[in-house]
């Protein structure tokens, strides 16, 4: 499923007229007639009285149309036109002149005494339906128009918003100054990059996505650049008869220090789960007693260490040259932030060629070291920081990637040309092509210490399987989230643990019917 920015849904709208000579009524008609439908079928009771709130331009226009259409069904109507009439969009204002000879009620709100006189009239509607702007709004919404929607967000009726809630960036996710609260959100052709990035994301509600007209041939000249997978079962080959353990991948992770040895077995366990073929998990070696005894079916093998029982730097040409026979590297879980072992990732990662997930302390061994970073440019990793560990990684704030999260993501693409996954409720995973894929799936019961080292162990079977990087991150943590997602059918979100999620992989497999939780 297609992601849009605001310019690219702008160049499909364009082409659809220009190359395939779709008139824009018929999409603002398609738009508007269709998102009544929607609103009729699944909002409406019979009795429902509604206010549309229409803006000046096509978002509005699309506002009128649905106004039209409950009307035309017997529902009490009433579209209240912002802006000042002079300053309607050509299509806009030809159905206004619908709706006048319909006889449809048209109130209008051109000024802040406007909308003192009618305000208390809002609390009469059980629905509000918001057209107020759509996705090419920029900056703040000011005035009597912020006035409104902070009225709108009091109200106890259900909201619905119109291709995005008003005030929404439709580009960045983020709010200047206020946006509407939608319970649900209908969208035009594809949802935008702002429906998915947060806050917005908490602001659509239920999302309902409209076919306008766009013909297919549009997407299919022009690919988008971003994308969500609606599911992965179709990148797993089927496995055939005659093969064995080394068709499957022979993978390495090197991971744990003291006190932190079960990232180490959570990552295998999870590989093991996604059916790599061969598993060697390399540790400090002072602690093998403790992994031998917790991995049973996983082989493991002790490096040099450091005084602190981690990672020595004397453990680098034995670590390479093991890797030298394997397909596919996880380094970072529970590794620890020892400096020489931070120097160890560093000199590794740099003379390393395989394809490599960097994870946890792995990637905080960069954090002050960015000519170390430049020199994996080029190289088949994937670098899958939290929030935290991307601002160490990119030296800017939290607050400012929050704000434009997209841009420092296509900024450290362009600068490292490596795979990046970054973690969050919605996870963004991008390559050094250019290409995005936002991930939705999971829940609030995956933040728990664990949940992290779970994803690596996935990622690194399915490298070791043949994935590319983008591959591999983008249905890696597609997998991640479906599990805890399928595990909300028995557990409340507080109960689920990364122990549930290894144990509980392996129904990404099978048939929904036929499915039942398993417990470790």
């Amino acid at each position: 499923m297609y992601i849009l920015s605001p310019e690219e849904m702008r160049y499909f709208d364009k082409t659809a007229q220009e190359q395939f000579g779709v008139e824009p009524i018929l999409l603002m008609e398609n738009a508007g007639k269709k998102s009544a439908e929607i609103i009729e079928m699944e909002v409406l009771e019979d009795t429902d009285s509604v206010a549309v709130i229409c803006g000046t331009g096509n978002n509005g226009g699309d506002g009128m149309v649905i106004a039209r259409w409950l009307h035309n069904h017997a529902f009490d109507v009433c579209c209240y036109v912002v802006g000042d009439r002079d300053k309607f969009s050509t299509l806009a204002d030809k159905n206004h002149l619908i709706l006048q000879k319909m006889h449809c009620e048209i109130q209008y709100i051109s000024c802040k005494k406007d909308l003192d006189k009618i305000v208390d009239q809002f609390y009469d509607f059980d629905v509000i339906i918001d057209a107020l702007f759509g996705v090419g709004l920029k900056g703040e919404v000011k005035g009597y128009r912020k006035n409104l929607i902070e009225i709108i967000n009091e109200l106890d009726e259900i909201i619905v918003a119109i291709d995005i809630p008003s005030g929404l960036d439709a580009e960045k996710g983020t709010v200047a100054s206020v946006a509407i609260h939608a319970d649900v959100t209908i969208t035009m052709a594809n949802m935008k990059y702002g429906h998915l990035l947060y806050p917005g994301r908490d602001l659509c509600g239920e999302m309902y996505i409209v076919d306008i007209g766009i013909p297919e041939l549009a997407y299919e000249e022009n690919p988008p650049c971003a994308e969500i997978l609606p599911d992965v079962l179709h990148y797993f080959p089927l496995r055939r008869n005659n093969t064995h353990k080394g068709d499957y991948g022979k993978i390495a992770i090197l991971a744990g220090s003291p006190g932190l040895t079960g990232a180490g077995v959570m990552a295998s366990e999870a590989a093991l789960e996604m059916g790599s073929g061969l598993i060697t998990l390399l540790h400090p070696k002072s602690l093998n007693t403790i992994f031998e005894i917790s991995l049973l079916e996983v082989m493991t093998r002790g490096v040099t260490e450091t005084k602190q029982h981690t990672f020595s730097l004397d453990a680098l040409d034995e670590v390479l040259d093991f890797v030298e026979s394997c397909d596919a590297v996880a380094i970072g879980p529970g590794i620890s932030r020892n400096e020489e072992t931070a120097e160890f990732v560093r000199e590794f990662l740099a003379r390393n060629n395989k394809p490599t997930i960097i994870d946890a302390d792995a990637i905080n061994a960069f954090e002050k070291d960015k000519y170390a970073l430049k020199q994996l440019a080029g190289k088949p990793y994937i670098f899958t920081p939290h929030l935290m560990e991307f601002s160490r990684l990119s030296g800017y704030s939290i607050e400012e990637i929050n704000n434009d999260t997209l841009k420092y993501v296509k900024e450290f693409m362009n600068n490292y040309k490596v795979t990046l996954l970054l973690k969050g409720s919605t996870s963004i995973i991008a390559d050094p092509e250019g290409n995005i894929t936002f991930n939705i799936t999971g829940n609030p019961g995956m933040a728990t210490g664990g949940s992290g080292d779970v994803l690596s162990g996935i990622i690194v079977s399915l490298l070791g399987q043949g994935f590319s990087p983008y591959d591999a991150a983008r249905v890696g943590a597609y997998i991640h989230g479906e599990v805890a997602d399928i595990l909300l059918d028995e557990y409340e979100e507080a109960a689920i643990t990364p122990s549930k999620l290894i144990a509980n992989l392996h129904r990404i497999f099978i048939e929904p019917e036929s499915e039942s939780v398993t417990n470790p």
